[in-house]
């Protein structure tokens, strides 16, 4: 299956800066080219269409459990789109993964929706069904991030309704930046979603470091979760610590 969809999965380390250590990976898509990189168009059409979906997340689920089984230890942040959120093999996904739920983490990613007008959702909004289904995630036990808040989907206003099934936020210093947003725009916004975690006690974990500079201005600051090419780029299963 793996070779028909040519898809591996790649790991970024996410530091605690403080106590120096990783406390766990994001798992990120790659195809198999050389070098890889994020196959956006082919993800684009797997996630819009049911039955290649469903054979993706078949894939997913039997490479995640090689993967836990083997390093127990590690704390591993699946992506998810809120389109995925919809199916109900995605539920499903997620209820036979449900011995795995306490190494991993749920990031709803910013991705836009895009429902075809044909497409119905068993008489719900589409906010319900999103609501639902992280209802649901959380009550199997896993935790659940949202990603790159600020951007796309996952505005202000999402992040509040979504507050009471998440554990952590995540904000990239590098999606602000592809916006040309100045340094000091950005320093406001994450003065305004650090204290958005704080006042509702969720993690957040800055991503898009990529010098020391930078990180030692947020740890001045207390945040302490960072995610960044300073501390290591996305790469093969090897990066993985063993028990």
């Amino acid at each position: 299956m793996s070779s028909s969809l040519c898809l591996q999965l790649y790991y970024q380390p996410k530091i605690n800066v403080n106590a120096n250590e990783i406390v766990g990976y994001e798992i990120l898509l790659r195809n198999k080219d050389h070098p890889p990189y994020y196959p956006a168009a082919k993800m684009e059409k797997i996630y819009h269409n049911r039955e290649k979906h469903s054979h993706f997340l078949m894939w997913l689920k039997q490479e995640l459990t090689r993967v836990l089984l083997e390093y127990p230890s590690n704390s591993l942040s699946v992506n998810f789109s809120p389109r995925q959120l919809l199916y109900p093999e995605t539920r499903q996904f997620f209820s036979e993964m449900s011995r795995f739920s306490d190494q991993l983490i749920v990031e709803i990613t910013e991705d836009p929706i895009l429902l075809d007008i044909t497409e119905e959702i068993s008489g719900k909004s589409i906010e319900e069904s999103i609501i639902a289904a992280l209802a649901f995630i959380k009550k199997k036990g896993y935790e659940i991030a949202l990603d790159d808040v600020g951007t796309g989907q996952n505005s202000f206003e999402r992040a509040l309704e979504y507050v009471p099934y998440l554990s952590q936020i995540k904000f990239s210093i590098v999606k602000c930046l592809k916006y040309n947003a100045s340094l000091e725009m950005i320093a406001y916004f994450l003065k305004a979603w650090h204290q958005f975690a704080r006042e509702n006690h969720l993690d957040i974990v800055i991503e898009g470091i990529e010098d020391q500079e930078t990180s030692k201005k947020l740890v001045e600051k207390g945040m302490l979760l960072q995610q960044g090419y300073y501390f290591g780029k996305p790469a093969a299963e090897s990066i993985l610590q063993s028990s």
